[in-house]
């Protein structure tokens, strides 16, 4: 079970400050007091490249991030336990003081889900040929 966070920063930040508050600030916070999640990636928008792919006719124009936040957790149980922690002013009170600090809450989209792999298929940073990783 995974939800999908799109994040912008908060208008007027730069995209170096955002990520140290992030990194340093934020996922700290995130950690102590919602320990529910298997996984916490966070993935940055690397500016540098522009993915257009020979295939399509058009130039895709999606939604507008700064990074992609995976939260995992190991079923529906934990999950709720975080919707609930949010949902006690002691925990969600702080989290939402902690994300105006950095990121543009009006434009964050939330998904959840469902993660399927490819048998078989083996990536550079699954490490030894032959090897597959599932999730």
């Amino acid at each position: 079970m995974k939800l999908l966070c799109l994040i912008n920063r908060k208008p007027g930040m730069s995209v170096e400050d955002f990520r140290t508050y992030y990194e340093t600030n934020h996922v700290p916070l995130v950690t102590r007091l919602l320990p529910f999640f298997t996984a916490y990636e966070r993935n940055y928008r690397d500016r540098a490249y522009s993915f257009v792919p020979a295939h399509l006719a058009t130039r895709f124009i999606g939604p507008e991030f700064d990074v992609v936040t995976e939260v995992s957790f190991a079923g529906p149980p934990d999950y709720q336990r975080m919707l609930d922690a949010l949902a006690n002013p002691e925990i969600g009170d702080v989290i939402r003081a902690d994300e105006e600090n950095f990121l543009d809450r009006r434009t964050m989209a939330l998904y959840m889900v469902e993660t399927l792999n490819t048998p078989g298929v083996v990536t550079p940073s699954q490490g030894e040929a032959g090897t597959t990783q599932d999730q």
